[in-house]
């Protein structure tokens, strides 16, 4: 599921727009998702007293949020276009700090064992290592695009991009979630500015957008499947 809902929202970001609200989403999706970890791990050790490692595990668990219902918020009330690059832009982002910061506390949790040093420079190296890769993989492919001129070959170059890029992060132990976000970033502005007729581009994005729809319906499907109304009635 996470490479076609990262990479659906990396294409259509703009890096124009990412670049103008570098701060603040940065600010969002990195402090904030670590503020939020903490604040829910700690007030669910202090209220039920829950091991705090374990607590700290769920809060990064639960602390990227999807965005979909908000951007749909503001398209009804029709808010200012930067209060949607915001929330997008920092969706995108906070998923890669969710993650580390996930395998992070996991460990700790596991292990027993916590070095500030050890967990900073692990961050950087899954972080940036992935960032690395996918943009690497993102240029690759870009240039392989420009030679083509047929849309069902560009989209299915666009898709091995989106689950090679992850296979191959995961593979080589950076961040899978940030391999993808970088190619889809890449491949979204480069890409299509190089090498796609607006053709293609037209059926690029709405192969995506239903790839994204699609993949957000079975997610809540599935959590729907796991819910168990008689322990909720309880």
């Amino acid at each position: 599921f996470l490479p076609v809902l990262l990479f659906e929202a990396a294409i259509n970001l703009h890096v124009k727009h990412l670049r103008e609200n570098a701060k603040p989403i940065a600010l969002f999706a990195i402090p904030g998702v670590i503020l939020a970890s903490l604040a829910v791990g700690y007030g669910l050790n202090w209220w039920f007293g829950i091991p705090l490692a374990w607590t700290l595990v769920f809060g990064a668990l639960v602390s990227a949020t999807d965005p979909i219902s908000v951007l749909a918020l503001f398209k009804e009330l029709k808010a200012p276009s930067r209060l949607s690059i915001l929330v997008e832009g920092e969706s995108l982002f906070n998923d890669g700090a969710a993650v580390v910061v996930f395998k992070i506390l996991l460990a700790l949790a596991i292990t027993g064992k916590f070095s500030l040093t050890s967990a900073f420079f692990s961050f950087l190296l899954v972080s940036v290592g992935g960032l690395l890769l996918g943009a690497l993989l993102g240029y690759v492919i870009s240039k392989l695009t420009a030679m083509i001129d047929d849309h069902l070959i560009e989209i299915t170059l666009s898709t091995i991009l989106a689950y090679g890029s992850y296979i191959a992060a995961e593979h080589l132990g950076v961040s899978g979630v940030m391999a993808v976000i970088a190619a889809g970033l890449i491949y979204g502005n480069y890409g299509k500015e190089i090498g796609m007729s607006p053709n293609p581009q037209v059926m690029m994005a709405a192969f995506w957008e239903y790839a994204g729809f699609l993949m957000n319906s079975l997610v809540f499907l599935l959590i729907g499947t796991q819910v168990d109304l008689r322990q909720m009635a309880h």
